[in-house]
């Protein structure tokens, strides 16, 4: 295994001297839940990263891609990593055809770029990200990242329309092209989508864009219980309203003495002002046409009334951009307490009332704080729970995930503490394509050298 000084001279003639760093103080600023990199190599081209993988395969050492660095808390822990790959200086909008609503670019190019990028030609990618200045295109597509406006766009397996990539061995393969139909037979692009990059390293992608709308106002209607706030889901669902997102959020036992108090975004737990004051309820986002989003604002607002909201909030213009700035750091998986844990739950949508309702229970059960952030029309909750108390904490959320993945097996820890991985079900219930995923991985990766051990297979 050649992962001395030869590799390093290697990684230097490839990408040059200054991108490649094997001082271990320098490394540890990219280490993987806590396991340091022997280097650190960031590409500026696809050739370069092609060339860097096939080195890398040569010598067998371990690769682990990095990002912005906002989701390597996902996932096993790594073991060993031999080399971290930064997709930093891949950072450029490759082609962007603004009158056929399509752009191609690299993976390193932050969610923050890209959306000012497509802002200027007045369209977007509606993918609404955690913590946007760091994630990368090619991490939010690695792990098939979500925003509260899946509803009424879709996700990314919906907007992606092309990719490329560099598999273990170096060689550099495509999928899909620059228009909107463009694919027959099956379908590589969804393969690599969620992967957690262990199939292959997420070169450059294409989508398919969405003009911004010309208006948009949000409802946050606060309910003093979870079956209330779902009476108006409910009612939502049947009406012929049609909301670009409707979150339902509790904060219940995290209520501020301070009512104007305002947590930053970034830290765990956070929540923006209006939320601190009304700490349950559901916010409900009309975009469109400027008549049309009125128009929706006040029926939303009166069939919230008529389920029994206690208040009923419209936020415009900079107070709704900062709203849903603050629901959609909710996931983030980059900052964490020593006693707290993420975990994404998925069911069908009309169950999701008593999946929460259940991991309300439990938690309180087992005395551990609970936020949820919950797509309520699209079945999908992020359930952030910590022990306060930190009285054995690790045995509190084992037995709270415990109980829960015996009724709701489809739950994914996204992010914790280190000691407490061993003791936690990382990816839920063991999934029913298991021995299809093992063939996959090692058709595209036979010595296991991307991201190991990290995911399912």
């Amino acid at each position: 295994m050649m992962l001395g000084p030869q590799l390093f001279r290697q990684m230097a003639e490839i990408v040059g001297s200054e991108y490649v760093l094997e001082d271990p103080t320098q490394c540890a600023a990219y280490a993987v839940q806590n396991v340091i990199p022997r280097l650190v190599i960031a590409p500026g081209n696809i050739d370069e990263l092609a060339e860097t993988l096939t080195a890398a395969f040569a010598a067998q050492a371990t690769v682990v891609p990095w990002g912005g660095g906002s989701q390597q808390a996902r996932g096993h822990h790594p073991g060993q990593v031999d080399l971290v790959v930064r997709t930093s200086r891949l950072n450029r909008v490759i082609e962007y055809e603004p009158a056929d609503l399509t752009i191609s670019v690299e993976a390193g190019i932050t969610m923050a770029a890209l959306r000012e990028t497509l802002a200027r030609n007045g369209q977007m990618l509606p993918v609404d990200t955690s913590l946007p200045h760091q994630a990368t295109l090619g991490g939010v597509l690695a792990t098939a990242s979500d925003g509260p406006r899946r509803l009424g766009y879709g996700t990314l397996r919906d907007l992606l329309i092309g990719i490329r990539v560099v598999e273990a061995t170096g060689r550099i393969s495509k999928a899909g092209g620059m228009v909107v139909k463009n694919v027959s037979g099956f379908d590589m692009m969804k393969l690599y989508l969620g992967s957690m990059g262990t199939l292959a390293l997420i070169a450059s992608a294409n989508f398919k864009l969405i003009p911004r709308p010309r208006a948009a106002s949000t409802v946050w209607c606060h309910f003093a219980t979870l079956p209330a706030a779902f009476a108006l889901v409910d009612t939502l669902h049947t009406s012929q309203l049609n909301p670009t997102a409707v979150e339902y959020v509790s904060f219940q036992a995290l209520q501020s003495e301070n009512p104007e108090a305002t947590v930053p975004t970034h830290r765990p737990f956070a929540r923006s002002s209006l939320l601190g004051r009304q700490p349950m309820g559901l916010a409900v986002l009309a975009e469109g046409l400027p008549a049309a989003v009125e128009r929706q604002v006040r029926d939303i607002s009166h069939l919230a009334e008529q389920a029994g909201a206690l208040a009923i909030y419209v936020l415009r213009d900079d107070h709704h951009e900062a709203f849903w700035t603050h629901i959609a750091d909710l996931p983030q998986t980059a900052y964490l307490t020593p006693s707290e844990i993420l975990v994404q739950l998925t069911c069908l949508p009309a169950e999701l009332q008593q999946a929460l309702q259940e991991a309300t229970d439990h938690a309180m059960r087992y005395g551990l704080t609970l936020q949820v952030d919950a797509r309520a029309l699209s079945g999908v909750a992020y359930l952030r729970l910590r022990d306060d108390e930190q009285n054995s904490p690790a045995a509190a959320l084992h037995q709270w995930q415990r109980d829960i993945l015996a009724r709701w097996p489809h739950m994914a820890v996204l992010a914790c503490p280190e000691p407490l991985k061993p003791q936690l079900e990382i990816w839920g219930r063991t999934p029913v394509g298991l021995a299809l995923m093992q063939r996959i991985k090692a058709e595209f990766d036979p010595q296991s050298l991307l991201n190991p051990g990290r995911f399912v297979v």
